[in-house]
């Protein structure tokens, strides 16, 4: 929302300074009258401010203000109109101020602050609190704020807990300042000063808490070594359990080799055993199929001849068929 009027008017003076130059050679009227015109101009240049980076203006016209906010740059002043600059930069606010404690013991603390103006809200903030808004709420809250945080801590708890307090005072200076446009980035404890009595206190609270968190840390390795001790013998347990069951399996099958080869065997004998009955059985059959008649009778003779050579007496049955030849012991 620049103004740049200034710049066409300082280029119409002096084209009109040419123009005058150049229409005749009356020097003293040419003089007379390049005198208003550089007073023209010089007040020209002079009529305007300049809005630098990190900033921005309200514009007030015959006491008005205008709307909006006014950007960087140079902007030209004069006929009852004038900028007002607002900074949007980070500013720095340090305090030094005695704090109560819980306890009732004041200590003595350096604080510092760090907000900045949200660009939106620069309007509202001229209307409500004007160009003192600095002293008028921030300076007064963060001094009311700080010590009604203090009042929540011991004074052995502001050295040992300077993180907490900072805290504290970032979350409720933000709570309440937000709403008028301002934000507030940090909070800073840079020095706490407390009575000789309660530093000795501090120093012992210091000393027992390291000697704490030392005990903590050595219960921490203790823990860790034994798990790590419980974990080597769950896993030789699991390798042990694991190497039992592989042993059983193995056994497991082992047997159930054995058991199938010694079936599979007799199995076999079986089947051998009953080839050979089938072998046998034929030969039987084949031998019985080829004896004749003759043979059988032929036969016959030859158990004759020889039941008769025996010296015995002997009693011999036939069925009248047979030829019966004997030769008697002695003929």
């Amino acid at each position: 929302m620049q103004e740049d009027w200034h710049s066409p008017l300082i280029h119409k003076a002096m084209k009109t300074i040419i123009l005058v130059f150049k229409a005749g050679r009356n020097y003293r009227f040419q003089y007379l009258l390049l005198v208003p015109v550089l007073a023209l101009l010089l007040s020209t240049v002079q009529s305007c401010t300049t809005i630098q980076p990190g900033e921005l203006g309200l514009k007030v016209v015959r006491g008005k203000l205008q709307p909006g906010n006014i950007a960087q740059g140079r902007h030209a002043t004069g006929f009852g109109r004038h900028y007002i600059h607002f900074s949007t930069r980070i500013r720095e606010v340090s305090m030094k101020m005695t704090l109560p404690t819980r306890e009732g013991v004041e200590a003595k603390c350096d604080l510092t602050l760090l907000y900045h103006i949200k660009p939106e809200s620069i309007r509202d903030i001229y209307l409500t609190l004007g160009l003192t808004y600095e002293k008028a709420l921030i300076l007064n809250n963060f001094t009311a704020i700080a010590r009604e945080t203090c009042l929540n801590y011991k004074a052995v708890d502001l050295i040992t807990q300077r993180d907490s307090l900072e805290l504290a005072i970032y979350k409720d200076m933000n709570q309440d300042l937000g709403h008028y446009g301002f934000v507030i980035d940090q909070v800073l404890v840079r020095d706490i000063d407390v009575p000789d009595d309660i530093d000795r206190v501090i120093e012992k609270k210091v000393l027992a808490e390291q000697q704490a968190k030392q005990q903590d840390v050595d219960i921490l390795r203790q823990k860790k070594e034994t798990e790590a001790n419980i974990q080597k013998e769950r896993k030789e347990m699991e390798f042990g359990f694991e190497k039992q069951k592989r042993e059983i399996e193995s056994t497991i099958e082992r047997e159930r080799l054995e058991q199938d080869f010694a079936v599979e065997k007799q199995k076999k004998d079986a089947e051998r055993s009953l080839i050979e009955a089938q072998a046998k059985k034929k030969t039987q059959e084949l031998a019985n199929s080829s004896i004749s008649e003759m043979m059988l009778k032929l036969k016959t003779i030859e158990a004759m001849k020889a039941f008769g050579e025996s010296p015995s007496s002997k009693l011999i049955i036939t069925d009248g068929k047979t030829p019966i030849t004997l030769k008697l012991a002695g003929q």
